[in-house]
C-alpha cells in the first residue's frame, strides 16, 4: 500500500506543477459545417436532397497570413526608422554642444591638446563601437519574419 501512496502524491505534485505553469493559450482552426437536407415521397416514390457546405476559418486564409505578415514587417521597419531618427537626433544634439565649444564636458580646454593616453583609450573605444555586432543566436531571421 506504500507503493501507491507514493504513486498518487507524485501524481499530485506533477498535476499541481502542470496548473502553475502558464502557458500560452492556442488557437485551434475553426471550421463550421452546414447540412441542409429535405425530401418529398409520393407513395413508394420520395426524393431527398441533401447538400452540406463547410466554411474554414477566415484567419487561416492565406491572403489574411500575408497581410498580417506584412503588417508586422510593416511595424518593425517603422520602429527601426523610428530609432534611427532618434540616434540621428541625439547625435546632432551633443554634436552641436560640442561645437558649442563647452570645453567642461571634455576636461581639455580650447587651445589645448588631449593626452596621448587619452587620444589612445578614445580610439579604442570608437574601434569597438565601429565592430560590427552581430545579433544573440536565434535572432537572424527576426527581421525577416
Amino acid at each position: 500500500m506504500r507503493i501507491t501512496s507514493q504513486a498518487t502524491e507524485l501524481y499530485r505534485r506533477t498535476s499541481s506543477l502542470g496548473e502553475t505553469r502558464s502557458e500560452k493559450p492556442s488557437v485551434q482552426p475553426q471550421a463550421r459545417t452546414t447540412t441542409t437536407s429535405f425530401g418529398f415521397r409520393l407513395g413508394k416514390f420520395g426524393m431527398d436532397y441533401r447538400e452540406e457546405t463547410t466554411v474554414l476559418d477566415p484567419s487561416l486564409s492565406h491572403d489574411v497570413r500575408e497581410r498580417r505578415q506584412k503588417a508586422r514587417a510593416f511595424r518593425a521597419e517603422a520602429e527601426v526608422e523610428s530609432l534611427r531618427a532618434e540616434v540621428g537626433a541625439t547625435g546632432a544634439v551633443y554634436r552641436e554642444g560640442q561645437s558649442a565649444g563647452s570645453s567642461a564636458d571634455t576636461g581639455v580646454s580650447d587651445g589645448e591638446v588631449p593626452s596621448r593616453s587619452r587620444v589612445r583609450s578614445a580610439l579604442s573605444a570608437y574601434a569597438r563601437a565601429a565592430a560590427q555586432v552581430f545579433p544573440p543566436p536565434g535572432q537572424m531571421l527576426a527581421g525577416v519574419v
